[in-house]
Formats: C-alpha cells, sequence, structure tokens
C-alpha cells in the first residue's frame, strides 16, 4: 500500500504513539483531576506533561491549552463561545465546513453576520482583501492556517498584525499546518489556535486542542462535572477546568503527547523539507503526464503546505481515485468538505484528486504512484 492520504489522518502512526496509547490503556485509565488516591495524581501528571508539550511547540499558556476530539470541536468552541450575538464575522474563501457551517449556522439563526474574504497567491492582496470587509462590529477573523484541497498558505503573521491592531480576535484552524509549519502564537498574533491531533502530529484519532492567549474570553459549549468547584452552580470560570466537563480521552491524549515529542526529536523543518521533496517529485511527474490538471504551483516552503490537488482530463476524480485503489494507492478525491474552496479554484462541478505525503513516504512511493497515473 502506498498511503497519501496524510491530510485526511497520518499513517502510519510512530511505533513510539502507538506504545505510549496502549500505555495510556493499561496505566493511566483513571479520571484525572478527579481523585487523591496515586494512580488518579500520576494521570493528570501524563496529561499535563501533553500540555506541557503542546505550550512548548506553539507558544501558548500550559493551562490555556484545552484538550478536544478533533479540530472541528475546537473550532466550534473557538468561534460559537468568543463571538456574540449581533457581531461579526470574517473567513477565507477556502475555508473546511468545520468554519464554514458553524458560522453559516450562526449567521442563519440571526446571531451573527459574516463575510468571506477571497485567498490570492499575492500575500498582501489577501491580506488587503480581509481588511476591506471589516466593519464595526467585526469581532473576529476565522482563517485557516492552509488549505486542506489544495495545500495553499495564509499569511498568518500579516492576517495576524491587522487583527493585532484592529482589536479583532483572530481564530486559527491549523488541522494541516501544525506539527510540519513553524507556528508561534506570539509571533504570529494568533490569539485562538485549533489542532487536530492525528494528523501531521501524528496523535491517535480521537485527538485534538484548542489553545488560546491570556485574556481572550471564550464561553464553554459544554457543561458539566470538572472535578472542581463542584458546590458551585456554575461552571468554573479558569482553564482547562471551564472547557473540559467529563472525563478525558487520555489513551488519546498521551499518544498525541508522544507524537509531539517525536515532532521535536526529528524536528519540524526536517519533516517539513522533506515532504516537499517528495511532493517536488510528485508535482513534476504530474505535470509531464497528458491530460493533468494542476491548480496550484510547485509546493514550496512557506507558500503551501505537501498537498497537491489534481484532475484526469474528462474523469471524475472519484473514478480516478478509485482506479488508484485497485493499484493500492490511498488518495482523497470528490470535494473534501470545503465547497468553498472547490467554488474559489472552479472545480465545484468535478472536486478533486487529492495526494497528500506524510513523513514515512518514499521517493519510490512518488515514482510507483507517478508510473500508474500514466496508464489511466
Amino acid at each position: 500500500m502506498i498511503y497519501f492520504d496524510n491530510s485526511a489522518t497520518s499513517y502510519p502512526k510512530p511505533k513510539s504513539v502507538i506504545s505510549q496509547t496502549i500505555k495510556g490503556l493499561n496505566n493511566f485509565s483513571f479520571n484525572s483531576g478527579r481523585a487523591g488516591y496515586k494512580q488518579s495524581i500520576a494521570a493528570s501528571e501524563k496529561i499535563f506533561e501533553t500540555r506541557s508539550e503542546i505550550s512548548g511547540l506553539f507558544d501558548f499558556p500550559i493551562n490555556n491549552i484545552v484538550f478536544t476530539k478533533n479540530c472541528t470541536e475546537a473550532l466550534n468552541i473557538a468561534i460559537r463561545g468568543s463571538v456574540k450575538q449581533g457581531e461579526h464575522i470574517i473567513i477565507s474563501s477556502l475555508e473546511h465546513n468545520s468554519v464554514y457551517r458553524v458560522v453559516h449556522s450562526m449567521f442563519i439563526n440571526d446571531t451573527i453576520d459574516y463575510d468571506i474574504a477571497a485567498f490570492s497567491f499575492d500575500e498582501d492582496e489577501t491580506v488587503s482583501n480581509f481588511e476591506k470587509l471589516i466593519k464595526d462590529n467585526t469581532a473576529a477573523i476565522v482563517c485557516m492556517h492552509s488549505s486542506n484541497v489544495f495545500g495553499v498558505c495564509f499569511p498568518i503573521k500579516k492576517i495576524g498584525e491587522l487583527c493585532s491592531k484592529r482589536g479583532i480576535t483572530f481564530i486559527v484552524d491549523a488541522a494541516q499546518g501544525a506539527g510540519v509549519a513553524d507556528i508561534n502564537a506570539n509571533r504570529d498574533n494568533i490569539d485562538v489556535l485549533c489542532c487536530a491531533g492525528h494528523k501531521c502530529l501524528m496523535g491517535p484519532m480521537g485527538s485534538g486542542f484548542l489553545a488560546f492567549k491570556q485574556g481572550v474570553k471564550i464561553d464553554p459549549l459544554m457543561y458539566g462535572g470538572t472535578g472542581s468547584e463542584s458546590f458551585n452552580a456554575n461552571q468554573p470560570d479558569y482553564s482547562p477546568d471551564r472547557f473540559e466537563s467529563g472525563t478525558l480521552n487520555n489513551p488519546a491524549i498521551i499518544g498525541l503527547g508522544e507524537g509531539i515529542n517525536q515532532i521535536k526529536k526529528i524536528g519540524i523543518e526536517n519533516i517539513y523539507e522533506h515532504e516537499l521533496q517528495l511532493c517536488d517529485v510528485l508535482y513534476d511527474g504530474l505535470l509531464n503526464i497528458d491530460g493533468i490538471k494542476l491548480y496550484t504551483p510547485k509546493p514550496k516552503k512557506n507558500k503551501s503546505m505537501p498537498i497537491i490537488s489534481f484532475n484526469v482530463k474528462d474523469k471524475s476524480s472519484e473514478y480516478i481515485a478509485d482506479l488508484l485503489s485497485q493499484k493500492g494507492i490511498c488518495t482523497r478525491a470528490g470535494y473534501h468538505c470545503a465547497p468553498l474552496a472547490h467554488k474559489h479554484f472552479k472545480t465545484e462541478s468535478t472536486g478533486t484528486v487529492r495526494i497528500s505525503p506524510g513523513l514515512f513516504n518514499s521517493y519510490e512511493d512518488c515514482y510507483r504512484f507517478i508510473n500508474v497515473v500514466k496508464k489511466l
């Protein structure tokens, strides 16, 4: 099998991540922060280790790391919890449905208004497109770090500077960038970061997190037992308790911590460089095949993540992905839960075939893929 669907979830997981996740089941299946016996305390300490890993990687306060089951949940908390009735949101023209549907649902329920800023390959034009849409009641700009379909990166630092100057909360969906790109809360002026644990961070499925700066106000979406202030009918007003009602997914969180630990050992720069080199081979190979349609320039550092979307002649993307699957090549076809992106790149009638190599892919995988595509 050649696995080129790392944008959906990374595979295979590092052996140490699998080992730590199993260890979480065997040794840390106790409610952290709920009891004083040593096993519960040990579980709390292990969970804290993962918070510390995330804090160190992205430069957020440790207590402002909130665990979720995925990036979608984190985005729901961030958007619904920070934007009030009557306020205005700006999103990008490439957003995933985990942003678009949230914002649109708030709009149709007469809660908020929103506008969509067009992505451009010119960074300054992209920033200008956001700036032109700012209103007096604009409360938040929500923007992905990079497109899950076409891989292109947004000028996060520049958009963050704009938000900082205008007093607007900047919420970043880093599902595709976290673990490959260098992302820093303070340098990039990110107020809230939402991440999937199971993609580039190499953690298990069912892991994700929300991270936010000190002073950012977010209301929880879920209320319940936190193991703290149990006689208070109100939800605690401090993080992470405010957002973590109920039992945490200890094994997944511990596995995520090990995934981040592995990334630090290998080096984000090294991972990014390896995956971009694979994209060089894939992109050049596709470019030289008659009938292949590519939609973006070749992925380059800080301009794109290692993701390529393409189509073959007049054939449907699903048909091509099925043929590739028959040859043992795993890709994804269709609309990738991102209708805005397909409208922007004018692929709404076809979708695309998406390939996304990962840390454990090789040049041989790329050459085999190109040879198969040539024969389609």
